[in-house]
């Protein structure tokens, strides 16, 4: 696992193109902005220091006058300071939701895109949960870093400005110890300097294992999440099988692992409440004291030692960065490295090459080819092997048979998914591929969007193909938003998954159990729909659905022997042609 150190630079490196390209000129704007907020809160900081030097120094010498018109300029300094803490605000939480958005659109389209959602899941190096790393991890991991930066800029003023004060109001301390003296330049300074070294130390040793048992917890948090949408995704069909009881006790043992690393991560920042509330104790005292012999002895007037006790606080804090913000550095560490995770993963999975061995490729006629095709699972097992057959434009081919996942696998081979495996499967030239899944999962967006694709279409081409496929009552809510997987049965969503093929205008449709909601008589009547619109369209349906059988023009069945998927039966293909000797001759 990459370190502390790694994590921070590959986040850098993934992010940095925000500052780039069409982002450009909107990031650094905002940038700029912040930048110029912190450095006038410092200066009017030290200009509100400088203040309380006049108004006490004013108090002391009882300078009725001086402390009027020290009091009459507050208000001023207030509104400056109340100004800037507007401009801060508005310019730190505006960078952080343009930089989000940026980072997300690009996850979610490195995630999306070329269908890396699904070959990850193929490849075995998804991490766990990439939707919660996109929508949760990307703001953890963005909006602190802001404020990190912003700490640490201001730390770094802080220290030079305040540090000239404590040198110049502080002076040196004289020490007489048995006749001998001895004297400690900017003693003040040093003392600063020195409180927060030892306070930094204490913390990093101290809670140096933080920043991994946030990770974990994060994890776990993750996890019990997944579990429990793994119940309300798959309600019914645990509800039916009544396996309630497993599903209880799986989330109860996420829940459990949960509850250890966060008891892991308490012990770990009790003890580093030992230094945060010591520190914070001692902090304001500290100064006083220190200043207390220059003040006693006439050589520091009121007014010095208020701003002597400011600057000391100021100094302190500002040394301190990494001491306030360990807690916040170890929660943005955690999150950093999964948003690393995801986008490696995705980085990898797209510049994975194709398998050796099984080729896709467009041909020259408008068939579907399959020759010698041979499928192997993530494992380098054969899961279907001596796959061939060719499909001429307009055929139906109907595949059943009990071969399995094998099935699943050919019909990901077709449409691009499966890269493991050997042979040659040739497509017409250009050929679009339609998939119908069994279980159409719709997002929540309008029956327009989902219905045309990346294909628009006039809105009355899209309501016609709704009535022909028994969707007329929808054709009002073309442009409505719901969630469209509650609001529609099954069946209508298979009914709109076809609608949609038909207006995708696909010269390879797969089929995947893609009527079962459907009676046969519904379910040959859409068929027959599908196959007037689609004349020329090559159609590959999967399973038992109803309708399949009766609209096939070709029948394969697949059967496992010893393991490996083969074609047993076949019909409507023509049988090679045997030369004769006379021809071979």
């Amino acid at each position: 696992m990459p370190g502390d150190r790694q994590v921070a630079l590959r986040f850098v490196r993934l992010t940095r193109d925000f500052w780039r390209g069409e982002t450009a000129r909107c990031a650094w704007l905002w940038t700029l902005l912040l930048a110029a907020g912190v450095i006038l809160t410092v200066f009017a900081n030290v200009t509100v220091n400088r203040w309380n030097g006049w108004f006490f120094d004013a108090l002391e010498r009882k300078d009725g006058h001086s402390a009027l018109v020290a009091m009459t300029v507050f208000p001023v300094i207030v509104l400056v300071v109340a100004g800037l803490g507007v401009l801060i605000l508005k310019s730190r939480e505006t960078f952080q939701v343009h930089w989000r958005r940026w980072l997300t659109a690009k996850l979610v389209d490195g995630w999306v895109g070329d269908r890396r959602f699904f070959r990850l899941g193929l490849s075995g190096k998804e991490p766990a949960n990439p939707e919660y790393r996109i929508a949760d991890d990307v703001r953890w991991a963005t909006e602190p870093i802001v404020d990190f930066a912003m700490g640490l800029l201001s730390s770094v003023i802080t220290i030079v400005i305040f540090i000239e004060i404590l040198w110049e109001i502080g002076g040196s301390l004289r020490l007489s110890w048995g006749g001998t003296e001895m004297t400690i330049p900017a003693y003040l300074v040093l003392a600063a300097i020195l409180y927060a070294v030892i306070v930094t130390l204490l913390v990093t040793a101290v809670g140096r294992r933080l920043a991994g048992l946030i990770a974990k917890r994060t994890e776990s948090e993750a996890g019990l999440r997944f579990a429990l949408m793994r119940i309300r995704d798959h309600g019914e069909a645990i509800a039916l099988a009544r396996t309630e009881a497993g599903e209880r006790q799986a989330v109860a043992q996420s829940h459990a692992v949960l509850v250890l690393r966060w008891l892991s991560v308490i012990t770990q920042r009790a003890r580093l409440t030992w230094i945060t509330n010591g520190s914070s104790a001692l902090v304001p005292v500290v100064p006083l004291l220190l200043a207390a012999p220059k003040y006693l002895a006439g050589e520091m007037t009121l007014g010095g030692v208020v701003q002597v006790a400011a600057a000391f606080v100021a100094v302190q804090n500002a040394c301190n960065w990494l001491f306030d913000n360990f807690m916040r550095i170890a929660e943005w560490l955690a999150a950093a490295r999964r948003v690393n995770e995801l986008a490696d993963a995705l980085e990898e999975v797209g510049q994975e090459q194709p398998a050796q061995g099984l080729v896709v490729e467009d041909g020259p006629h408008d068939s579907l080819r399959l020759e010698a095709v041979t499928l192997h699972d993530g494992a380098g097992h054969a899961l279907a092997a001596g796959i061939n057959f060719v499909l001429p434009a307009g055929a139906v081919l109907h595949v059943t048979g009990d071969a399995g996942f094998a099935k699943n696998a050919l019909m990901q081979a077709i449409a691009g998914l499966w890269q493991q495996g050997e042979g040659t499967i040739v497509l017409p030239r250009g050929a679009r591929i339609a998939t119908v899944p069994q279980h159409l999962q719709l997002p929540g967006i309008g029956l327009r969007h989902l219905l045309q694709g990346d294909r628009p279409r006039p809105a009355p081409e899209i309501a016609a193909a709704m009535r022909r496929y028994g969707l007329s009552t929808l054709t009002a809510r073309l442009d409505g938003e719901d969630d469209w997987n509650r609001s529609l049965t099954r069946a209508e969503r298979q009914r709109l998954a076809l609608a949609r093929t038909e207006l995708a205008d696909p010269a390879i449709v797969l089929l995947d159990e893609a009527t079962s909601a459907l009676e046969t008589d519904a379910a040959l009547d859409l068929l027959t729909e599908l196959r007037a619109a689609l004349p020329r369209a090559i159609i590959i349906a999967f399973g038992q659905s109803p309708g399949l059988t009766e609209s096939a023009s070709h029948r394969i069945v697949l059967r496992r022997i010893r393991g490996i998927a083969e074609i047993v039966e076949r019909e409507g293909f023509a049988e090679p042609r045997i030369a004769t000797t006379s021809e071979a001759c």
